[in-house]
């Protein structure tokens, strides 16, 4: 199995051996910088295509194994959910619910009026109810006379999501599944317990920031803000004078949350936009740069989960998890700022799995390969080995000589 996760700022690639969909053993994972990407959205699908390409044939090389498909991670700031429900007559004579009976109810569920430019992505199952008894997962076999589903649906930008699966196109990339990323992260840092009872996920990724909210064991709510870790190292580099390169490694480095981590005798040197002139510059200094941004960036989720009306519904806390989560001592003023237990989301159930890919940051990637192992037919196919190496060699020589 593979999984894609097309950020921002970095585009990660996974491959993992599953058995029986069960036993997950990785096999290599890769990163790479993002190009033609912003906010989560695709700018320039050529940039993208080739950083995609590029992820993919590093994992290749790692794994010895050729890449056709992949289980593909979605966001972007045009995302939105929408909560809906339908009812249909059980068919059957008898009164036994069949498939075709699920089918026309999901349907019905997801005719949803939405605007010219919107187009839903995901439809996510959250109960079924059968004669008034609710909290069924599958109804299918069971005997009642009328069948009720409650959905929520994913929706986005239609050109979004066009954009997207041209750029994969562009490299012979086939999509098993374009899953919202939430979805896939929360499949590695959630507890079962957790999406039971109550629990809100928060990926703060380079460009947008995810937050989602989980009961019952599904998703209830999401939404996307078109800001994250870069818009705190994009602040560092205007304020210090620096490059965003530079920014960003003071940021990964000697960064903290807030001024209460920060020390007055940690100097930092600060080179300039030329990297010839350097400065000291006290972690206090850095502190006070970050944690403006930080404050923005929290009222900004709180007032989210505010709209989600979760914020006394949170058994499970807040999880926080993305490459922002990285940032020394974030998951500390999250706490006191939303007065709400907020722990780190780290990946670490899977065989293979090393310390340093066991971060925040690979979430998604292998949730995808989790979610693969849990939802996807394990089939032996080679119909698209021979033409897909072949194509993709013509998609290199075009780049390498075009």
């Amino acid at each position: 199995m593979v999984s894609l996760d097309i950020g921002s700022s970095k585009i990660k690639a996974a491959i993992a051996e599953v058995n029986y969909g069960e036993d997950i053993h990785i096999l290599g994972i890769t990163t790479v910088d993002s190009q033609g990407l912003r906010k989560g959205n695709i700018i320039d699908i050529e940039a993208a295509a080739r950083s995609i390409d590029e992820c993919l044939h590093k994992l290749e090389r790692m794994a010895g194994i050729e890449i056709s498909s992949a289980v593909i991670g979605y966001s972007g700031s045009s995302i939105n959910t929408l909560n809906n429900r339908a009812v249909v007559a059980v068919g059957n004579p008898n009164y036994e619910i069949i498939p075709e009976d699920k089918s026309r109810v999901l349907q019905s569920a997801r005719n949803v009026a939405l605007p010219l430019d919107r187009c839903v992505v995901q439809t996510i199952e959250r109960q079924y109810i059968i004669d008034g008894y609710d909290g069924v997962k599958d109804p299918v076999g069971m005997v009642g006379s009328r069948l009720e589903a409650e959905v929520t649906i994913i929706i986005a930008a239609t050109a979004a999501i066009q954009n997207m699966q041209r750029c994969t196109g562009r490299i012979e990339l086939q999509t098993d599944k374009l899953i919202y990323n939430p979805i896939l992260a929360a499949e590695a840092v959630l507890l079962p317990a957790e999406r039971e009872m109550g629990v809100a996920l928060v990926d703060i990724g380079g460009g947008t920031t995810d937050i989602t909210y989980f009961e019952g064991g599904n998703l209830l709510c999401a939404s996307v803000l078109p800001v994250g870790g870069d818009y705190i190292t994009r602040d560092l580099a205007i304020v210090l004078k620096t490059s965003l390169e530079h920014a960003a490694k003071i940021k990964e480095n000697d960064g903290v949350a807030g001024p209460v981590q920060a020390s007055d005798d940690h100097i930092i040197s600060v080179h300039n936009l030329q990297g010839k002139e350097v400065r000291q510059v006290s972690q206090q200094v850095i502190a006070d740069i970050i944690y403006a941004r930080v404050a923005e960036l929290m009222e900004m989720i709180y007032t989210e989960l505010k709209q989600f009306n979760c914020l006394n519904k949170l058994p499970g806390g807040i999880v926080l998890t993305g490459g922002g989560a990285h940032l020394t001592g974030i998951d500390e003023i999250m706490e006191e700022y939303m007065d709400i237990t907020v722990r780190p989301g780290i990946p670490e159930s899977l065989r293979g799995i090393q310390t340093d890919i066991n971060r925040p940051e690979f979430a998604t990637v292998i949730g995808g390969l989790i979610y693969s192992g849990k939802n996807i037919d394990i089939s032996y196919d080679n119909k698209h080995g021979i033409n897909s190496l072949f194509n993709k060699f013509n998609y290199w020589v075009r780049e390498f000589f075009g």
